[in-house]
């Protein structure tokens, strides 16, 4: 597998070699995700420390367990929630740090098996070596027993992060991605890019993963709002106790456009390969099961597909607000129960900082799997939710969210919907109002 992937880094390397002088500030193809630095610039505020505690309410908490009836139970649970973390920027001459990390401590008054805490950092570096030559580094981790209810912070294209979990189950991940980026002529760059996933639950009934995956792509800036390129990249899944394995190969074309001064879009078109190789059981019939001594049989398979993918991003960037939109379709490493699956999904969110005192934030997004190996009906997950800060103080800030989530499994009998609601006040020291979300 490997000897496939080199023959074209090496080419594009060669190429690469090639830039000299001028940058490419041309608006960004959607191949190579969000900026690392979080988007920093004269809207963003500096790195900045909190502490809060929150009342919360929160239905649907779904162990990984199944009552003496064959239903998967849950439970609701009020508590009390302790939230800590850090968020923002930092800029020197060539570099830019980005950060967000948050975490939290939580106890149910009358479910305390859910008692538990919750870390997650997202941190990005971009240095700029030379005006034609620059790299970044991303790194997300984070250790959570609560993965359906904690965001995880910043939407990177490319790092594996728990965001459709269906079980309350300690999951530890740890992702690490580099790029480096090279411009020719100000209108010519080229990128290569890598990065590696781990990702362990508790539960030995659920999927873990490891992961490494190499990207290149090649953009044209036309004019200063047009930008086109060409992008392939390879990834490779790996799940515990010999569940399987997958491999992917895709291509497409990137197209991006800016529109005055703050709108953005962006669009991806291409195709994968997926092959995968696993296990599988299947129900023996009951004379079969008497005579075998068994009630079921473990076979092996092998697929491959090949399926399309594409991308769209849209965003709108304020004075003091942002609205952004997103579409996928592709293939992904799954979730705690899916293994290597189609997925389909779309975002939509705002956020909104007054002047003084206010800051608002609405999202909602989708999300659906179709398995290539395991024999799972589609499943499907809508979330939205929306939080806001009200400055009382210089450091004191009021904070309220609510958030809720429907998922399901067709053709099993799993279904969920699920609440959140949290109300509390945090001290961070700052000029303007608190931006957690």
């Amino acid at each position: 597998m490997y000897h496939r992937l080199l023959p074209l880094l090496l080419i594009l390397s060669a190429i690469a070699a090639l830039a000299q002088n001028a940058e490419d500030n041309g608006p960004a193809i959607v191949s190579r995700g969000v900026d690392p630095a979080y988007g920093a610039g004269s809207g963003q505020v500096q790195i900045r420390p909190y502490v809060g505690v929150s009342g919360v309410y929160d239905t649907a908490l779904t162990p990984v367990s199944i009552t003496p009836e064959g239903e998967v139970p849950e439970k609701d649970g009020y508590g009390a929630e302790v939230d800590f973390g850090a968020k923002g920027y930092h800029s020197w001459r060539n570099t830019v740090l980005g950060l967000d990390y948050r975490g939290a401590v939580h106890h149910y008054t009358d479910a305390s098996y859910y008692d538990g805490t919750d870390q997650a950092i997202n941190l990005g570096l971009t240095h700029k070596v030379s005006p034609n030559v620059s790299f970044s580094l991303r790194e997300a981790a984070g250790t959570l027993s609560h993965g359906s209810t904690m965001s995880t912070g910043a939407d990177y294209t490319g790092v594996e992060t728990p965001q459709n979990e269906m079980f309350e189950n300690r999951t530890h991940y740890l992702t690490s991605m580099g790029d480096l980026k090279l411009t020719k002529g100000g209108r010519l760059s080229f990128n290569l890019g890598g990065s590696g996933t781990i990702v362990r639950r508790r539960s030995e009934s659920l999927s873990s993963m490891s992961g490494w995956s190499g990207r290149g792509d090649v953009a044209y800036r036309i004019g200063r709002r047009h930008t086109i390129g060409f992008d392939y990249s390879y990834d490779h899944y790996e799940y515990t106790q010999g569940r399987g394995n997958s491999d992917i190969h895709s291509v497409a074309l990137d197209w991006s456009s800016r529109f005055g001064r703050s709108w953005e879009l962006g669009l991806r078109a291409g195709g994968a390969r997926v092959e995968t190789m696993g296990t599988t059981q299947i129900a023996l019939d009951p004379i079969l099961a008497i005579l075998l001594g068994q009630s079921s049989l473990t076979l092996q398979y092998y697929n491959r597909n090949y399926t399309p993918s594409a991308d769209a991003r849209l965003t709108r960037e304020f004075r003091r607000a942002r609205l952004s939109f997103g579409y996928h379709r592709g293939t992904a490493s799954g979730n705690d129960l899916y293994m290597t699956s189609r997925e389909e999904s779309g975002t939509a969110g705002f956020t909104y900082t007054a002047l003084r005192k206010w800051h608002f934030s609405l999202s909602g997004d989708y999300t659906t799997y179709h398995s290539y190996g395991q024999n799972l009906g589609m499943y499907q997950s809508y979330r939205g939710g929306g939080g806001v800060t009200y400055q009382l103080a210089s450091a004191w800030h009021l904070t309220a969210r609510f958030d809720t989530r429907r998922y399901d499994v067709n053709d099993a009998r799993f279904k969920r919907l699920q609440h959140r609601v949290s109300l509390g006040i945090a001290f961070s020291p700052g000029e303007f109002p608190l931006s957690l979300w």
